[in-house]
């Protein structure tokens, strides 16, 4: 929930243009939500895959996780665009948007939402076509595990080439790559090797339980010093594009911080669940205050918080939490409802 609220949070701050807190929003950016989201995922989604009594389970599982609520928040903003807002557009463009947004296209911006509030309805979907790749690769990734006869090198082997391409990504990002960047940063390798810090974790769990649980405080202050000597030596140390040492350092730190607290990570699940909806929500406030242009940056601020929250709770009572039930009873098995 602290990864979403910090997603919200700089975005507000970004878009509505608060002019004091600056202190606070650099310390906050440098625990990237995006970044804290893809490492859980890493360690939950294998969890799952390896409770999964078959691959058909397996997707099921991810789609009642995901599609629900998204389709849920797609028509919310729908309502919101139509009521504030009254674009204009052809029956080909709604119909190319609204296809997007419901399958995984997420980060297409239609010309006609061009003139609405920060000119992008709800672009912190991009990440969602981002998860559902990993998704996809995960099993692929397990099967070449299980056939390789030096399985336990293959994940810090691939970790580390996909080090390279995440580095390699966001310099010609910087450079200015064009489409054919754009277009590989909503592929999920720029980031697929967050996510396998988050897997290569939870195949170790006895190094987790051992050398990780309850060292959150030690582990803090050495991702503090690895931001501080990012910082002198001009590495990233903030937002999506930080650095590999410090996200490694990162990834440590939130499997400890889960385990320092609750002793099991499943249990901070209850927890996390309304965090998908203050993802998915957040920015579809932020376009409505800025379209409204009412009140100053920081109410637009509180309001927005506010409304992201209210809303977040009703989509996991009414939209997450029923779809969430239909996975646990009718998708599986006797055996790993045990298991949550």
């Amino acid at each position: 929930m602290l990864a979403a609220f910090q997603v919200a949070i700089v975005h507000g701050y970004e878009h509505f243009g608060v002019e004091h807190g600056e202190s606070f929003i650099a310390v906050l950016s440098m625990f990237p939500g995006v970044t804290i989201f893809f490492v859980i995922s890493g360690f939950l989604i294998s969890a799952s895959w390896e409770r999964s009594s078959s691959l058909l389970s397996y997707f099921e599982n991810r789609f009642l996780r995901i599609y629900p609520a998204l389709w849920g928040c797609f028509i919310f903003s729908l309502l919101s665009l139509f009521i504030v807002y009254s674009p204009q557009f052809s029956a080909i463009e709604m119909g190319k948007w609204g296809l997007a947004q419901l399958t995984i296209g997420q980060f297409y911006n239609p010309e006609f939402m061009r003139e609405y509030g920060v000119g992008v309805l709800n672009g912190s979907l991009w990440t969602i076509p981002v998860e559902i790749q990993f998704y996809l690769i995960l099993p692929v990734l397990y099967v070449l595990i299980r056939s390789s006869s030096w399985s336990k090198l293959l994940l810090p082997i691939l970790i580390f080439l996909l080090v390279i391409v995440n580095q390699s990504y966001f310099a010609f990002r910087s450079a200015d790559g064009g489409v054919l960047i754009k277009l590989f940063g909503v592929t999920v390798l720029p980031y697929l090797y967050i996510f396998l810090l988050g897997v290569l974790l939870q195949r170790n769990l006895p190094f987790v339980e051992k050398y990780l649980a309850h060292k959150a405080p030690i582990l803090l202050i050495l991702y503090l010093a690895s931001v501080c000597v990012s910082w002198v030596l001009g590495l990233s140390y903030q937002g999506n594009s930080l650095n590999p040492i410090s996200t490694v350092i990162l990834s440590l730190l939130i499997i400890s911080m889960a385990y320092s607290n609750v002793g099991k990570f499943g249990a901070i699940l209850k927890g996390h669940d309304v965090s998908y909806g203050i993802y998915i929500y957040h920015m579809i406030f932020v376009n409505i205050l800025i379209h409204l242009s009412v009140f100053s940056p920081p109410i637009n601020m509180l309001i927005m918080l506010m409304l992201t929250t209210i809303v977040a709770l009703l989509s996991w009572n009414v939209i997450e939490k029923p779809s969430l039930s239909m996975k646990r009873y009718s998708v599986r098995d006797q055996k790993n409802n045990k298991a949550i």
